[in-house]
């Protein structure tokens, strides 16, 4: 059973913006909704196909700052070429590579700003 209180949804489930006060409660499921043009689209079903963005900043900052890793393990496994390294180490490039590009867009959502590891160097 809902609970208002305790199960109310703090995010749109169409857009994922902040609800404000639109509820679709069905037997098993209880979307919360920022507008009724939200709340008839998640009535529909309809969903977004895409919510995140990327930023062209960050992906060069992810990538400049995964050079080294992604130098070591080449060496390691004695191959430039990505698909003959071991899963353990194409797992840790690519966490590092993602773990870069988090921390640039959580300075940017704190920030405001797009410089965070900037420099005149070219990748």
């Amino acid at each position: 059973m809902f609970d208002l209180k305790q199960d109310n949804p703090s995010l749109c489930g169409y857009c994922k913006s902040p609800a404000r006060g639109y509820l679709l409660i069905d037997t098993k499921k209880t979307f919360g909704a920022c507008s009724m043009s939200h709340l008839r689209k998640l009535q529909k079903g309809e969903k977004l196909k895409n919510k995140a963005r990327l930023s062209e900043k960050g992906l060069h900052y992810a990538i400049k700052e995964t050079k080294q890793t992604y130098l070591k393990i080449a060496k390691t496994e004695k191959t430039w070429t990505l698909h003959e390294w071991s899963k353990t180490n194409r797992e840790k490039l690519f966490a590092n590579i993602v773990r870069e590009y988090l921390n640039f867009a959580n300075y940017q959502a704190e920030t405001g700003k797009t410089d965070f590891g900037q420099t005149d160097e070219i990748l």
